[in-house]
């Protein structure tokens, strides 16, 4: 039998307002992160790693008509592989793993998200952790604060709070059962998504209009206080969204 197993290292807070953003999805480097799976864009809450949106030849998982439960799948097939040309200590991903590419819907996070209120279901609530992404940004379920859908950029995140009972911002990003499923790109886009994407792929989410995306009902002070911590001036060399 052949074993692998994967790992992933990320930093402990990601900086929004870094000069190299936005950068492309699986970029671990130049971020401060590592990871042993070439093909990992981030890893979930329970160790499994989250792969991009695409499969083998560059399409998606939807164009590729593949069926995912929970999301993920093992690749290469097992009964694909040859075995034969499996030489000793050969690195991750040339042997079967198990990992992620669309949203791990049958994690405990999105199952409170779509169970009755009065079962404990949060529908209303802003989604939950399930993992984070390569530059150290949290990845949530599909719901932002009070159940509402999130507004987020051409990569799939966007500044706002994590927490219906905080007021605290970060930048993260959010799942999505359309393409690119986490993430298109290391964010925040600021309208560059597409300078990230491969010469035949281009998978960036369709944006809010503006450089900048902030969840609407976002407070205004703690969105500063956020960024103050890098650049006080940052937000205003771009274009922001009515929030």
């Amino acid at each position: 039998a052949v074993v692998s197993t994967q790992s992933t290292g990320v930093p402990l807070r990601g900086n929004p307002t870094r000069s190299d953003r936005p950068r492309d999805m699986y970029d671990a480097e130049a971020v401060g992160a590592a990871k042993s799976d070439g093909a990992a864009l981030g890893v979930a809450t329970n160790g499994i790693g989250i792969r991009g949106p695409a499969t083998f030849g560059g399409i998606s998982i939807d164009e590729a008509k593949f069926q995912l439960t929970c999301g993920g799948h093992v690749t290469p097939p097992l009964s694909k592989l040859d075995m034969s040309n499996m030489t000793a200590g050969a690195p991750p991903g040339t042997t079967p793993i198990y990992h992620f590419h669309k949203a791990p819907d049958c994690l405990e996070a999105f199952q409170q998200d779509s169970m009755e209120i009065s079962r404990g279901g949060t529908p209303n609530k802003h989604g939950r952790l399930i993992g984070w992404a390569l530059d150290g940004f949290g990845i949530y379920t599909f719901h932002d604060i009070g159940g509402k859908a999130p507004v987020v950029d051409e990569c799939g995140g966007h500044f706002g709070p994590i927490s219906d009972d905080s007021n605290e911002v970060v930048y993260h990003y959010h799942t999505r059962p359309h393409v690119p499923y986490t993430l298109a790109c290391q964010g925040p886009a600021l309208g560059r998504c597409n300078e990230t994407q491969g010469s035949s792929t281009d998978f960036c989410n369709f944006g809010c209009g503006a450089e900048v995306c902030v969840q609407p009902g976002t407070k205004r002070k703690a969105l500063k206080k956020y960024l103050k911590q890098w650049d006080k001036t940052w937000l205003e060399k771009y274009t922001v969204n009515d929030y």
